[in-house]
């Protein structure tokens, strides 16, 4: 009796006890509810993916950008300083030709005294003249 009790514990613990076995293992079971959120985490994770992507393009658009801007910049500050120096230079023309201007002006004026003192010279000459022709 101790026989058949010992057999049929170990047959019934054998039967519950054991694995079934499993043909396909790609299958995995679990609830439908965790499988749901399972595949929103993975699409969530493919979005995220192609956003890192696109992300990544912007990037590197903008840093293309900004050193084209930055060349761009550079080329102007060049231009800037070049044009700097040649308001200097024009200024510098600008105060030359005031100064020979001002002398310009003052030879004049110069000019003009010497020609009035000549004028009343030869005024007086001539009428002189004139007096000594008209009276003697």
């Amino acid at each position: 009796m101790k026989n058949l009790i010992l057999f049929i514990f170990l047959t019934f613990s054998f039967l519950t006890f054991g694995q079934k076995e499993i043909k396909d293992t790609s299958v995995i079971c679990f609830p439908s509810e965790i499988g749901r959120e399972v595949l929103k985490d993975l699409n969530e994770l493919d979005k995220l993916k192609k956003l890192s992507i696109l992300d990544k393009k912007e990037i590197d658009e903008l840093v293309k950008k900004t050193n084209k801007q930055d060349t761009v910049i550079k080329d102007l500050e060049e231009k800037d300083r070049n044009s700097e120096v040649l308001i200097k230079s024009t200024e510098e023309k600008y105060k030359l030709i005031e100064e020979d201007n001002k002398d310009l002006r003052d030879q004049l004026k110069k000019i003009k005294i010497k020609n009035n003192i000549i004028e009343i010279v030869s005024g007086f000459v001539f009428a002189t003249i004139t007096y000594i022709q008209l009276f003697k």
